[in-house]
């Protein structure tokens, strides 16, 4: 083994990482740079009168849903749950059965046949008599053309809503053929972006799109205490081996914390969905990592930042700006400036039983109040029937 070699190749590497950061933050402030200096459109009224009637809908009947996923494991803990719970859903599989839209053909492939297969979809349905009053999906221009969605609202009258949870880093894209293929290009097709980037729901609104600020949440039935099990596991996390991730894991382990990690790239790989909930219950803290990509200090909010303090467990994460809407950081959730300070904050947490304890239970009781997709979607359809688009 050419041990020269691997080392120039990890610090090609690590310098290629810098890079992509430093490029990722940079396009992030000159997209706020530039909607600064632009003022927003208002919202139309055709606009308001199609959103009074979906909010109708949702008040005098159960709504029919046809909802568009990406990452099965992720959409089926507890986004979809919410979803049925509002009405009857049918979802996008497939020709060959397969979940969402991570279809392994390469790229331009890719977007061609999930467009074919949603409006083929769209068109079956239809012609059995179902026809949805909304259509809810999550994703960006690389994986649908965009302007299937204008085809489906002028064929079937839907209501086109997709959730944005990466618009810090993910709302632009990449530009292929002169054409960006974020969440960007879907704005003139759809009806309602649904952002977890709050600075961003004023961007859709300079683009003549509607956009509302919604954070992630959780499911308390999928999530919650599991008084009658131990808890095994000093400290859980569950994502991919990379970036900040890595050094905190090691950082833990060479102080000499029990760390459980789960997802690609760590000795546990990845865990099943329906494990995670005992996972997190029985872990005394669950770590988040809120940073994006290989970014040291560049935030968005995450899923864990829901599940881990509705599993009744103190949940330890990033000092993301954003969590200081949600939470009373030190009362609710703790969090940790860098790497050194979680190694911190996590021996004294660990020490103090009922100090974590009382974290936990705090932590509980306000994302039942406040963070489930309940009433995510409960909250929505309130500001639909106002329809004033702010």
């Amino acid at each position: 083994m050419n041990i020269a070699w691997l080392k120039q190749f990890g610090i090609a590497h690590a310098a290629n990482r810098r890079f992509k950061s430093h490029q990722l933050v940079t396009r992030y402030k000159r997209t706020v740079t530039h909607y600064a200096r632009i003022d927003p459109v208002p919202v139309s009224t055709e606009w308001r009168d199609r959103a009074n009637v979906l909010a109708q809908h949702a008040r005098d009947s159960r709504l029919s849903i046809f909802f568009i996923g990406t990452d099965e494991q992720q959409d089926k803990s507890g986004l979809l749950q919410a979803l049925e719970r509002l009405g009857e859903v049918r979802c996008f599989l497939r020709d060959e059965g397969g979940w969402g839209q991570n279809d392994p053909a390469p790229y331009g492939q890719r977007r061609e046949r999930n467009t074919q297969r949603i409006e083929h979809l769209f068109a079956e349905n239809a012609s059995r008599g179902w026809v949805p009053h909304l259509l809810i999906t999550q994703t960006w221009g690389c994986l649908v053309e965009p302007a299937c969605f204008s085809r489906l609202r002028e064929r079937y009258g839907v209501f086109v809503v997709n959730i944005a949870m990466d618009d810090r880093h993910q709302y632009w894209g990449t530009k292929v053929e002169g054409q960006w293929d974020g969440t960007y290009p879907l704005i003139p097709h759809i009806d309602l972006t649904l952002t977890a980037a709050q600075e961003a729901v004023s961007w859709y609104r300079k683009e003549s799109g509607v956009a509302l600020y919604f954070p992630e949440a959780s499911d308390p039935e999928i999530f919650h205490p599991m008084p009658s099990l131990s808890k095994i596991h000093d400290i859980s996390f569950v994502g991919g081996r990379y970036g900040i991730r890595e050094k905190i894991v090691n950082a833990l382990r060479r102080a000499g914390v029990r760390v459980s990690a789960y997802g690609s790239g760590w000795a546990g790989g990845r865990i099943a969905t329906e494990d995670v909930p005992i996972l997190f219950a029985r872990s005394k803290i669950v770590l988040g990592v809120g940073t994006i990509g290989h970014c040291d200090d560049f935030y968005a909010l995450k899923l864990r930042d829901f599940d881990a303090p509705m599993s009744g467990s103190c949940y330890l994460t990033s000092d993301n700006p954003d969590l200081r809407d949600l939470y009373n950081i030190g009362d609710e959730i703790a969090v940790y400036t860098d790497v050194s300070n979680c190694v911190e904050q996590v021996c004294r947490l660990l020490k103090d039983d009922v100090g974590r304890e009382s974290i936990a239970s705090a932590g509980r009781a306000r994302a039942l109040r406040d963070h489930t997709w309940d009433r995510r979607f409960s909250n929505l359809f309130a500001m639909l029937a106002v329809a004033d688009g702010s």
